[in-house]
């Protein structure tokens, strides 16, 4: 309820910029719980100015909702882009995942764990055992 995973394929460029940030406002619109958003990043392939400049301004906006935007699989020359750019310190490196399964662990600490004690899907190993802020889970 609080996480969504997305899968990019194809490179985040001045052309896919518009798009990109369309499926990423519709997250907002579809479920506005889900302020955290996890990107599978294996299918980007290039990113440019503009598509680095959509991403900071997504990082922020998410970090001023309260969630965040995260990447697992993110290839080496994408992310080398984004640090001689200068963006991966706002993106924050501390959210570039190299498989999914780090990533959970890394954000499910962050997420808001009065929603969590309501959810049923327990989808995550992490939602198992306890909730967000480490306080055991009941039934």
């Amino acid at each position: 309820p609080q996480l969504k995973m997305l899968r990019v394929n194809g490179s985040i460029f001045f052309g896919a910029v518009e798009h990109v940030e369309e499926a990423f406002h519709r997250v907002d619109r579809e479920n506005p719980q889900q302020k955290h958003l996890l990107i599978a990043a294996s299918g980007i392939n290039i990113v440019d100015i503009s598509g680095a400049e959509s991403l900071v301004r997504e990082a922020g906006r998410r970090r001023k909702v309260g969630g965040g935007l995260y990447f697992y699989f993110m290839k080496d020359a994408v992310r080398e882009t984004l640090d001689k750019g200068g963006y991966l310190k706002t993106i924050g490196d501390e959210n570039i995942f190299s498989q999914n399964t780090d990533a959970i662990a890394s954000v499910y600490p962050r997420l808001d764990a009065e929603i969590c004690r309501r959810c049923t899907a327990r989808i995550f190993p992490q939602c198992q055992p306890s909730l967000p802020n480490g306080e055991p889970r009941l039934g």
